[in-house]
C-alpha cells in the first residue's frame, strides 16, 4: 500500500472512530430519519459547491450513470446510516461496532459475485484477526449483553445496515469502472440520499423540525463536513484503489480509535481485553494490506 493509500485509510478510519461518540448527540435530539436527513442535506451542499467551484468537472450524466448514483445514494447514504442509528437505539455502541465488522465479509463476497474478483488468502486471514481484535475490545459488552429479543432486534439491524452499506460499496466500485470522480458520484449519492430519506420521514410522519442545541448543530457540522464529506471522499478513492474488500477494513480500526476517543472522555480503563483486542486488531490490518508475494 502506497504513502496515498496509508493516509486515505488512516483518514477515514480516525474521523469514523470520533463519529461513534458524536452520533449519540444527533440520536438524544432527533429521530434517526431526521438526524440523517440534515446530515445528508448538509453534505449534499458542501459537495456541490466544491464540484462547482473547486473540481470544475461536468456534473452532467446520462440516466445510465444516475441509475448507479440513486443506487449508491440508497444503500450508503440513507438505509445504512438510518438503520445504524436506529440500531444504537437498541444496542450498545460496541455491538453496533461489532455487526459492522460484517463489512469485510459482505464486501468479499460482493466483489466476488459482482466483478468476478479473486480474494486474496491474507484478506482472509486479516479478516479473522479483526474480527477476533473487536471481539476481544468489545468483550465486556458482550459478555455483559442481555440477549432479549430488543437485543437481537438491534443486532439484526445493525446486520442489516452493514450489508445495506456493501451494497452501496458495490454501486460505488461499478461507479469507479465508469470513470466517474469520486467527489462527482458521492455528490449525487448523497443527494439521493437525502431525497430518499425525506421521503421515508414524510411517510412516516416524522417532525422534521430543526433541533437548534448547540451540540446538536455542532455535531451536525462535524459529521456532515468531516464524518460524511472528507471521509467518503478518502474511503471510495480507497474503493477505487485497493478494492472494497480491503477498504472495508476501515470498519476495524475505527473502532479501536472510538475506545481511545471514549477512554479519554469517559475515563475508561485500559483493560488487558482492550489492548488484545488493539493489538489483532492492526495485525489484521497488516496481514490484509500487505502486498502478497508472487
Amino acid at each position: 500500500m502506497n504513502t496515498r493509500s496509508i493516509f486515505l485509510f488512516a483518514l477515514c478510519s480516525i474521523i469514523w472512530g470520533t463519529t461513534w461518540f458524536v452520533i449519540k448527540f444527533q440520536i438524544d435530539s432527533t429521530s434517526p430519519v431526521v438526524a440523517v436527513f440534515y446530515r445528508y442535506l448538509l453534505a449534499t451542499v458542501i459537495m456541490f459547491l466544491i464540484n462547482i467551484f473547486f473540481i470544475k468537472k461536468t456534473l452532467i450524466y446520462p440516466w445510465f450513470n444516475h441509475k448507479f448514483f440513486m443506487l449508491q445514494g440508497f444503500f450508503n447514504f440513507c438505509l445504512n446510516y438510518i438503520l445504524t442509528y436506529t440500531s444504537e437505539k437498541y444496542i450498545n455502541s460496541g455491538l453496533v461496532a461489532l455487526t459492522f465488522t460484517a463489512l469485510i465479509y459482505f464486501n468479499m463476497a460482493g466483489m466476488k459475485i459482482f466483478f468476478k474478483k479473486q480474494i486474496s488468502n491474507n484478506v482472509i486471514i486479516g479478516a479473522f484477526f479483526g474480527c477476533a481484535g473487536i471481539t476481544s475490545l468489545f468483550w465486556k459488552e458482550i459478555k455483559d449483553v442481555d440477549l432479549g429479543q430488543m437485543t437481537l432486534f438491534g443486532i439484526a439491524i445493525g446486520l442489516i445496515a452493514t450489508f445495506c452499506a456493501s451494497l452501496g460499496n458495490m454501486f460505488a466500485a461499478q461507479n469507479h469502472r465508469l470513470k466517474v470522480p469520486v467527489m462527482t458520484f458521492n455528490a449525487y449519492g448523497m443527494l439521493y440520499g437525502t431525497i430518499f430519506s425525506l421521503v421515508y420521514g414524510l411517510i412516516t410522519y416524522e417532525n422534521f423540525s430543526l433541533p437548534l442545541t448547540s451540540s446538536f448543530l455542532s455535531s451536525l457540522f462535524y459529521l456532515s463536513l468531516f464524518g460524511t464529506v472528507i471521509a467518503f471522499w478518502a474511503y471510495q478513492t480507497l474503493v477505487g484503489s485497493l478494492g472494497a474488500e480491503k477498504a472495508a477494513y476501515t470498519s476495524i480500526i475505527s473502532p479501536v480509535i472510538a475506545v481511545g476517543v471514549a477512554s479519554y472522555f469517559e475515563n475508561i480503563a485500559l483493560t488487558k481485553e482492550l489492548f488484545l483486542g488493539m493489538v489483532l486488531c492492526f495485525l489484521g490490518n497488516f496481514i490484509a494490506l500487505k502486498k502478497e508475494k508472487n
